[in-house]
């Protein structure tokens, strides 16, 4: 029925696919809304009807297989391919990467059979990635009880695709995994940089609009559920050792999430109804100085931190004498 009707409610199994394909507002495509221009969200909506088939990166794939490992303790989905069974015909060389015909032959098969194709070092990397973060989530189990519960077997569910209607718009999310009592919502991250979490946070969860994403989720889960769920990211490094963080989401972000939401919202409604969906505006623009940058400047010049005539052996003026 999801694949076709589209009813609001909650479902579990819904292939990604399916759910991608749903005619629904997601989180992305409000973000496209807010920090880009309705144009953008446009052309990646299945409104628009050249919209461009979605084309799986090697990153993307990791991503993905992560998750099933971590959030569905399942590999069905996924092909491993050794490279050393596809040798070049010609000089007998095994494959770096995706380098042969013979290895991307397998690749394609593994995603028309509806897998996901991964190499067998990039798979063993994962499984020690997931494995880290599975002990990381059993260290949880004094400091943060309610996370720890929430991934037990009957603690809560992964995957779920939740439908709503938000006052005549049709909108999707699918947290990565939320507790049986609908009070908590883990989102799974992982990064190529730091997961220290002042630095993760400023790099990528305040960049990235993951707050915002954040804030549209709790609204889904609101109109569907009647909780206001806490919202923490896992977040990890995946290089080894592959470090584990939480980073929680306070009031002050949930609720400047929010009003971004409103606004994404409102501003969809609007081009939908009026089937018009302006770019960047036509005309030059004059971005503001941001006060921080005119203090930065300010402190360098009035506290330059070496001697001039000392590392120049002479003054500035008299540098080119």
């Amino acid at each position: 029925m999801f694949a076709t009707e589209h009813e609001p409610g909650i479902y579990a199994g819904i292939p990604m696919r399916d759910y991608h394909a749903a005619p629904a507002v997601n989180a992305h495509l409000l973000l496209q809304m807010i920090d880009r221009c309705p144009a953008a969200a446009f052309y990646g909506s299945w409104l628009n009807p050249e919209r461009p088939a979605d084309v799986p990166s090697d990153p993307m794939n990791k991503g993905t297989i992560a998750h099933a490992l971590l959030m569905e303790g399942t590999t069905e989905r996924v092909q491993v391919i050794d490279p050393f069974a596809f040798p070049s015909k010609t000089t007998g060389a095994i494959p770096t990467g995706w380098t042969n015909q013979a290895i991307r032959a397998a690749r394609d098969a593994a995603y028309m059979a509806g897998k996901i194709p991964i190499l067998k070092e990039d798979f063993a990397e994962i499984a020690a990635m997931v494995l880290a973060a599975r002990a990381f989530i059993d260290s949880l189990v004094s400091e943060e009880p309610e996370i720890y519960r929430a991934f037990e077997p009957d603690g809560g569910h992964s995957e779920l695709s939740l439908l709503w209607d938000d006052a005549g718009t049709l909108c999707r999310c699918r947290p990565d995994r939320i507790n049986t009592a609908r009070t908590l919502v883990v989102d799974y991250k992982y990064t190529e940089a730091s997961a220290e979490p002042n630095t993760w946070s400023r790099a990528q969860m305040i960049r990235l609009g993951y707050y915002t994403a954040a804030a549209f989720y709790r609204r889904g889960i609101r109109a569907l559920c009647g909780t206001s769920p806490d919202y923490v990211f896992l977040v990890q490094e995946h290089s080894p050792p592959y470090l584990c963080s939480l980073v929680g989401m306070d009031e002050q972000a949930f609720s400047l999430g929010a009003a971004k939401i409103d606004y994404g919202l409102t501003l969809w409604r609007k081009c939908v109804r009026a089937s018009a969906w302006p770019a960047y505006p036509a005309r030059v623009c004059y971005p503001e100085i941001p006060p921080w940058e005119q203090a930065r400047w300010e402190e360098t010049a009035h506290g330059i931190p070496y001697d001039v005539e000392k590392l120049w052996g002479k003054r500035p003026e008299d540098a080119s004498a």
